[in-house]
């Protein structure tokens, strides 16, 4: 029997209407799950959000939701550490006060290409220090001195202490931090943000290029731009301010 052309069509219910989807979406969810977990999967590791995070792969749009998967997991965070060739020791979670710890305490004294004077920081401010070293310092190094950094120089990571002059607590207190000073080159140069900030050119250029890429790994980084408390390091922490200057 033909419908009365006068007659009108009745409203597609909500319910209907999810019915008639369910179908091709679990198709397609099957799919998806399918190229992402099958073991031939051609989608590369990098732009596979299942893999976990390699610091030495290219960066793309999914490193930091990869990283930010890594240092939510000490498991995860100790792997990746591995994979970007870091030498470094673990121990057991450091508990001098409520204010003043270190969580995944993580001692290291090589990052990627890089020798670096034993540290003491936490997996997560290690991480991120790796993937700057992999995909900031170096290529920064290469492109102004045309060699790579060998060694890194800091002022440490934890030190249970407040912010000077005020009364919060520094991230320092829980490692959740680190400052660097300088760093030498495999062709002798030797750069440090005390003396060469304003110093020559290609050191300036180099030291300013390095700031700018830390900050796609801190939250917060702070140079000789930012105060005269720091005109011989940068600050970089994770904490809840954003900053980059």
């Amino acid at each position: 029997m033909q419908r009365d052309p006068q007659q009108p069509r009745k409203p597609l219910s909500l319910g209907r209407l999810i019915g008639g989807l369910f179908l091709p979406l679990a198709v397609l969810a099957l799919g998806i799950g399918a190229l992402l977990y099958h073991k031939d999967t051609p989608l590369p590791d990098p732009w596979n959000p299942t893999t976990p995070l390699d610091p030495l792969e290219k960066v793309t749009p999914l490193t930091q939701w990869k990283l930010a998967r890594a240092v939510a997991d000490p498991m995860l965070c100790w792997s990746a550490l591995s994979k970007s060739g870091a030498v470094y020791s673990t121990r057991p979670d450091q508990n001098t006060s409520d204010q003043c710890h270190i969580r995944t305490p993580t001692k290291i004294t090589r990052l990627g290409e890089v020798r670096i004077s034993p540290l003491e920081t936490r997996c997560e401010i290690a991480l991120r220090t790796a993937m700057w070293e992999r995909h900031g310092i170096q290529p920064a190094a290469r492109e102004h001195f045309g060699a790579p950094v060998t060694r890194m120089h800091h002022f440490g990571s934890y030190s249970c202490r407040k912010i000077a002059g005020t009364s919060r607590m520094s991230q320092h207190a829980t490692a959740n931090a680190i400052d660097i000073s300088g760093f030498d080159l495999a062709n002798g140069e030797k750069i440090r943000l005390r003396n060469d900030w304003n110093g020559e050119p290609n050191a300036q250029a180099f030291l300013r290029d390095v700031r700018n890429s830390a900050c796609d790994w801190f939250g917060l980084v702070l140079s000789p731009d930012y105060n005269a408390a720091h005109h011989d390091h940068f600050h970089m922490d994770q904490g809840r301010w954003g900053r980059c200057r």
